[in-house]
């Protein structure tokens, strides 16, 4: 994961703020290099993926740290590897990790790439198994995440059979079907929050829906996640 700031402000205000603040991560000025992302208010931020796409982008303090995490297990990547495994680290890069493991398996079986193969074999099985633990231990929402990463990046298998079952189990709890949709409603709000653009109106109205999805729904994780977003 790399973190990039852009600034547009003068380069020697810029300089001089990274050496007051200790900053070690790198800093850019530009007046338009994010604009192919949308706008937003100042500070914004954007979790950009491997491919691209951004999957968040909003105020930095509205991002709380498991949103984050769960953000990032849809990432895929890996050191470089011999060319005999480049199929196996593009299966990889793109999430289709039971194609991944197949490929790396079938290099190591002509030899010679022992090593690497077992690397992004060791990576599947890594993340493979994170997620399952997710799926045991975690809290509802993220259980329900884990077990659709397994489905989606790890197809045909038994640990994606297992994982349906489990996810058609925990949908008809009712506890779990209230978290659904509580955060479903904090989404259509946090929606509603970026093309607010800032207006003082929008976001009055914005606040009174936040302040009534805490009161309806205290015990969710929307309703943390609502709390965050007020202060």
């Amino acid at each position: 994961m790399q973190v990039l700031a852009i600034s547009n402000e003068a380069s020697s205000k810029v300089q001089s703020f990274i050496a007051d603040e200790g900053i070690t991560y790198t800093v850019g000025v530009s007046t338009d290099a994010l604009a192919a992302y949308g706008g937003g208010g100042i500070p914004h931020a954007y979790l950009i993926g491997a491919d691209g796409v951004v999957a968040w982008h909003g105020h930095p303090a509205s991002l709380p740290q498991e949103e984050l995490e769960r953000l990032l297990r849809h990432t895929f990547t890996l050191r470089e590897v011999a060319p005999e495994l480049k199929a196996a680290a593009a299966a990889f890069e793109k999430g289709k990790l039971a194609e991944a493991k197949t490929l790396a398996e079938a290099a190591k079986a002509k030899g010679g790439v022992d090593e690497d193969a077992d690397y992004v074999i060791g990576r599947v099985a890594d993340i493979v198994a994170g997620w399952s633990q997710t799926a045991e231990k975690g809290e509802p929402l993220d259980k329900l995440e884990a077990l659709a990463l397994v489905q989606k990046h790890y197809p045909g298998t038994e640990e994606a059979k297992a994982a349906a079952a489990r996810e058609k189990e925990l949908k008809a709890d009712p506890a779990v079907q209230k978290e659904i949709a509580a955060w479903n409603k904090l989404e259509k709000i946090r929606g509603e929050i970026r093309r607010a653009e800032g207006d003082p109106k929008k976001l009055k109205l914005i606040r009174r829906k936040l302040e009534k999805l805490i009161e309806s729904d205290g015990t969710t994780r929307a309703a943390k996640a609502a709390q965050q977003l007020l202060k």
